[in-house]
Formats: C-alpha cells, sequence, structure tokens
C-alpha cells in the first residue's frame, strides 16, 4: 500500500513539474514574441519621429544667395536650412529637398534640389523659405540657442556652415558632415557649445576650412583618409 501511495505521489510530482516546464516555456516565447514585437513598433515609432518635417529651409539662387520672397524672376537652384522646429535631438539634414509650393510634384518627377548650405536668414517672412513642403512665415526657429539638439547630421550636399549659425547649442554632443568633396564652416559657427566632443568629416582633412572652429577639441576630430 505504501508502494502504490508512493508511486502515486511520484507521478503527481513528475506531472507537476512538466506542466510548469511548459508553463515557463510557453510565457517565455510569448515574452520573446512580445518583445520583438515591441523592437518592430520602437523602430517604426523612429521613423515616423525623424527630424526631416521639422527643418525649415529658404531657397538660394544659382550663386548661393538667399531669394528674396519679393523675388518672382529669380529661379531655386538648391536649399539652404535656416531653421528647426522640432523636439527631436538627432537631426538629420537630408542631401536634398522639394518645396511644393514652387514646384508641383507630378508622379515620376524628381524635383528635388539640393541642400547644399546652412544659414541665418532673418526674418524668414523675407525670404522664399518653406518647413515640409509648405511656406513658412512663423516663429523664429534658429539653430542658435537650441537646447534640443543633441546631434547634428549634415547631408552629403551641405558643404558650408554659416558664421554664428550654431552658436549657444549648448547640448550639442556629435556632429558628422557626410560630404566627401570639401566643407567650409564659418566663423564661431559652434561657439558655446561646451559639450561638443565628437565630431567626424567624411572628407580629407585638407578640403576642410575650419576658420578656428573646433580648436579645444581639434585632436578628437576624425576626417577621412585617403586609401
Amino acid at each position: 500500500m505504501k508502494r502504490m501511495i508512493c508511486l502515486i505521489l511520484t507521478v503527481l510530482l513528475i506531472a507537476t513539474l512538466a506542466f510548469a516546464m511548459f508553463s515557463c516555456r510557453g510565457s517565455t516565447a510569448y515574452w520573446q514574441e512580445q518583445t520583438q514585437e515591441s523592437k518592430g513598433e520602437d523602430a517604426r515609432i523612429a521613423k515616423v519621429n525623424g527630424s526631416e518635417k521639422y527643418i525649415v529651409y529658404a531657397a538660394l539662387d544659382e550663386n548661393g544667395a538667399l531669394i528674396a520672397s519679393s523675388d518672382t524672376e529669380t529661379e531655386a537652384a538648391a536649399y539652404a536650412v535656416v531653421g528647426y522646429v522640432g523636439l527631436v535631438a538627432e537631426l538629420t539634414i537630408p542631401e536634398s529637398y522639394t518645396d511644393t509650393t514652387i514646384y508641383e510634384a507630378d508622379e515620376g518627377d524628381d524635383d528635388s534640389l539640393p541642400v547644399t548650405k546652412v544659414l541665418f536668414a532673418s526674418p524668414y517672412s523675407a525670404y522664399k523659405c518653406s518647413m515640409n513642403g509648405a511656406a513658412y512665415t512663423g516663429d523664429d526657429a534658429r539653430l542658435q540657442n537650441n537646447v534640443v539638439v543633441t546631434s547634428i547630421v549634415f547631408g552629403e550636399n551641405v558643404v558650408y556652415v554659416g558664421s554664428g549659425v550654431c552658436v549657444g547649442m549648448t547640448n550639442l554632443v556629435n556632429l558628422t558632415f557626410a560630404s566627401t568633396t570639401e566643407v567650409e564652416i564659418g566663423t564661431s559657427a559652434f561657439a558655446a557649445t561646451p559639450a561638443l566632443f565628437d565630431v567626424t568629416f567624411d572628407c580629407l582633412q585638407e578640403n576642410v576650412t575650419l576658420n578656428g572652429n573646433f580648436s579645444s577639441i581639434s585632436r578628437w576630430i576624425v576626417y577621412a583618409t585617403d586609401v
């Protein structure tokens, strides 16, 4: 009788352990599935919350000068970034931009123009400015004294950053210049940016004009190498 009771208890114990292991495995699989879904959702959110649609652009003529809003004759040859109103800390300046207030987007046509400069323009109403394809004459959105942005990636076509444009961006840490040809940075463009320590250029050092910028962190600057 005792043997029978022990056998029954043993069988019950084994069954309990098996059930517990099965439940644990199922819970783990469910957790992993939910984690993957969560990561996928985070990636989708990251794409939706990009900085590009919050960038203010101004049209440039063939000589790289800002086009006045009253000028009805001069056609845009490129664009400059002149402001940013977003709360996304990673500011990525694109290689090109399409202003649908100037060009009506036709299917199959590419009316985008290169983004070549980062400048100061004020007031916005004085120039042909737009944001996310629509005319912009709103509040001051200059990069000066912006405390939201922590990193800036300058698109491959950006070859000039104007004097004093990014002064006082106290939380700015990283800069990447994607141009592989040349880059010129105006005087004091990045003055009063105490957190800045990581600057990368995708072009050769001989093709970069710093005009005194980054002197305190010059040894940390990374340039492309001529391989």
